[in-house]
């Protein structure tokens, strides 16, 4: 019996005891994740272009495409390995510490479908970047010979206003449709692994606020990682 896409968004509860009384499925969570992937590796192609231009003058334009390119697969990769295997595989081990009943596959069905805010909240962070990277001024790389230049212009970047807004903004984009993500698994794995709500509130809580925890750092900290003030 086919169960109203809608309900997931609004009625998550319902949803999952509804979902989990079906077969395993995972064709509609396959299609959410990899839609979620071909979204990150769009962002990734055109943030891609601020380190194109700033690499064109040195490495020529043929190399800058393919950096280009590099972004993209990479991004599409790690979306997919990331909410497809590492967040299945934590929730999974966390409701085995808890005693839960449910399968791999099972966990992998509702980590997809529980993805799909986070899809939508990528889609709004894809129009941030096609807002925000044009206004990016990107310093220009002559040689790769001196150590000193290249550390300047990626504090350039680092620091430049446009790319320090668009960071900040789409952290707190991604934080919020992760948070509500994490909602809709909360009740995910309470009806697939048969978990009392309160366990199954840790059991999806742990790995996401360790994500977030990351998110904040990276975002905060990134220019001074990569040489910034």
């Amino acid at each position: 019996m086919p169960i109203p896409i809608g309900d997931l968004l609004i009625r998550p509860d319902a949803f999952f005891r509804g979902l989990v009384a079906e077969p395993e499925s995972l064709k509609l969570p396959a299609v959410i994740v990899i839609i979620g992937g071909i979204i990150a590796a769009a962002a990734a192609y055109i943030l891609s272009g601020t380190y194109s231009k700033m690499l064109e003058a040195a490495a020529g334009a043929e190399m800058a495409s393919v950096i280009g390119l590099i972004g993209a697969v990479s991004a599409f990769i790690m979306f997919i390995v990331i909410w497809g295997g590492v967040f299945t595989a934590a929730f999974t081990i966390i409701s085995k510490l808890f005693k839960g009943s449910g399968t791999f596959r099972r966990t992998l069905q509702v980590t997809g479908y529980g993805l799909l805010p986070v899809v939508i909240g990528s889609v709004i962070s894809l129009f941030m970047a096609l807002y925000y990277v044009p206004m990016i001024n990107a310093p220009v790389i002559t040689s790769f010979s001196d150590p000193a230049a290249i550390q300047r212009a990626m504090e350039g970047i680092f620091q430049d206003p446009a790319f320090r807004e668009f960071t900040m903004i789409s952290t707190a984009v991604s934080i919020i449709f992760l948070v509500w993500s994490a909602n809709l698994w909360i009740f995910g794995m309470q009806h697939a692994h048969r978990l009392p709500l309160k366990q199954a509130v840790i059991t999806v809580l742990v790995p996401v606020a360790i994500y977030i925890i990351y998110v904040i750092f990276i975002a905060m900290n990134g220019m001074q990682l990569f040489g910034g003030t």
